[in-house]
């Protein structure tokens, strides 16, 4: 299991663990539903699921730091099993890496993310973007830009409404050239290129020029806790200077608290995403919370305030 997968897992765990009270636990292979030994049924259940529409994707918010309006959405993969109820991928997603079914996953959630796009742009909603995460196979694939731009022209949609996301590791380690040519196609035509995770590799300035990368997004561990350790804050107002002398827009991960959002927007973070915000929530929700965001940013633009959606919703 990949580090990013082995850490949600961690944090589906501990999510588990939360709805069930106080006192409860819910180890790792308990969400990788049986671990090892269940991974041939798993690839079974897994490939009938991509099929027959029970993997989708939700939605997790990003709001402005100035204005409090939404400046995006995030896709992220969910199956809605029907015995099992939600499962976060990082239940599910090294079965699908090891079984050769990534395309065909990332062909699942763009559709959907291109569809809410439709549908928010139907209920009136302003909502820039929607986020999708390309892995490094997927960004190997050398008709991508292509693909990407014969989808936006099916849903009728310009490329600036999608946002591209990329892990920093992906970058720092790739010497790819199909990599580096497709981000600079999706780029050039138009789409936002999110570089996730930031701030816990080796990404040189460099690559950041080179891959196009729009959007820097400061990856959790250096947001957590940002409120009690010093030496986090003069680290992310490091990253955040150099994000500025770059033209590189900025966007705080992880963000759990009022406390880490509120400094967030003082040290200049242009974005905030987390469960402070917003945990991921299906697409029919976000219709109804988007709408309550919206009129919240406008009744605190007549105020003259920058609403903070600070309270941790009930887990």
């Amino acid at each position: 299991m990949s580090a990013s997968a082995l850490l949600e897992a961690a944090e589906h765990a501990h999510e588990c663990a939360l709805s069930k009270g106080l006192g409860a636990t819910c180890d790792l292979l308990d969400t990788r539903l049986g671990g090892e030994s269940g991974d041939a049924e798993l690839l079974s259940e897994v490939t009938h699921a991509l099929e027959n529409g029970q993997i989708t994707a939700w939605y997790q918010p990003q709001l402005c730091t100035d204005s409090g309006e939404i400046s995006g959405f995030e896709a992220l993969a969910r199956w809605e099993h029907p015995k099992r109820g939600v499962v976060s991928p990082g239940s599910f997603l090294p079965i699908i890496e090891r079984a050769g079914l990534s395309h065909r996953l990332a062909q699942v959630i763009l559709t959907h993310a291109l569809s809410a796009v439709r549908a928010w742009d139907r209920a009136g909603l302003k909502i820039p973007s929607v986020g999708v995460n390309f892995s490094s196979r997927e960004l190997r694939n050398p008709h991508l830009a292509e693909q990407l731009r014969w989808e936006l022209d099916r849903f009728e949609l310009s490329p600036d409404r999608l946002t591209v996301e990329v892990l920093e590791s992906v970058i720092s380690e790739s010497h790819d050239d199909v990599i580096s040519t497709n981000l600079r196609a999706i780029s050039a035509m138009g789409c936002r290129i999110d570089l996730d995770d930031f701030g816990t590799g080796a990404t040189s300035i460099l690559n950041i020029r080179r891959f196009g990368v729009s959007r820097i997004k400061i990856d959790r561990r250096l947001v957590m806790g940002l409120d009690k350790d010093k030496d986090q804050r003069d680290m992310i107002s490091a990253l955040l200077a150099m994000a500025e002398r770059l033209a590189v827009d900025t966007l705080g991960e992880g963000v759990e608290s009022k406390e880490e959002h509120l400094l967030l927007s003082q040290l200049g973070c242009g974005h905030v995403q987390g469960f402070s915000i917003a945990r991921p929530m299906p697409l029919g929700d976000t219709l109804t919370w988007a709408a309550d965001q919206e009129s919240a940013a406008v009744a605190a633009r007549e105020l003259s305030i920058t609403p903070v959606r600070g309270r941790l919703q009930d887990r």
